[in-house]
Parts: structure tokens; sequence; C-alpha cells
């Protein structure tokens, strides 16, 4: 008898937490916000040059440890052509803190668009709200 009854108490016990289970596995299956909100972003050629600015915000509620930047410049049928990198911050972004950032680097002749990636200094993927593409003027 105390067998069937230890059996009975984690049958009982199992059924009790399978459904707390199944609404926390819900919860964590809708779509993550973005990480980093591009709050400004332009991109213009001057003589060999191409000049990158902008603004971001963390909108995650972690803190950013260190931003990295990777811009992305395509061809007019959107094949990538080249990959820069520039770290915008070495510091911490706290959770809603904005940093701005100005890149120049050498004109990369055929492309016609940027568009951006973002990871922190330990190179976890952080998402953003509008990667883009964004076309140089």
């Amino acid at each position: 008898m105390p067998r069937l009854l230890q059996t009975l108490v984690l049958v009982l016990s199992l059924l009790a937490v399978a459904p707390a289970q199944k609404q926390k596995k819900q919860k964590d299956d809708g779509p993550k916000p973005p990480d980093i909100a591009v709050l400004e972003f332009k991109v213009h050629r001057e003589p060999r040059l191409v000049v990158l600015q902008g603004a971001l915000r963390n909108n995650s509620a972690k803190t950013i440890r260190g931003l990295v930047l990777f811009f992305e410049f395509l061809e007019g049928d959107g094949k990538m052509i080249t990959r820069k990198t520039t770290i915008v911050t070495d510091t911490p972004m706290a959770p809603g803190q904005e940093s701005g950032f100005e890149v120049q680097t050498v004109d990369p002749v055929r492309a016609v668009q940027v568009r951006v990636d973002a990871e922190d200094k330990d190179g976890r993927y952080l998402r953003l709200d509008n990667p883009g593409p964004f076309d140089i003027e």
C-alpha cells in the first residue's frame, strides 16, 4: 500500500508541474524585441572615403558589455562586397543608454548600400530594430 501511495503522489505532482512548464515555454516562444535601436544612420561619400554616422540606444533590459558594429557594403544586386568592423564603445551600455558613432573607411567604389550588424565585445549577437540596408549618398 505505501508503494501505491508513493506512485500516486509522484504522478499527481508531475501532473501539477506539467502545465506550469508548458505556460513558461509558450511565453518564451514569442519574438524577442531588438537589443539595439538605430536612432539615426547616415552614410555619404567624400573623396576616397565613406563616412558613416549614427546614434544607437540599448533597448534591452540588460547592460551591453561593449558594442561592436559590422558594416556590410553591398552592390546594387545586394551582394556583399566587403565588411568593416568598428568598436562603438568599450564601456558597458546600461539599458536605455545612447551612444553615437562616426566612422571613416576607404570607399568600396561599387557599393551602393550598407547593412549593419552588432555584437557585444564578447561576441554575443545583438538584434537591431533596423539593420538597413541604407543607401550611400
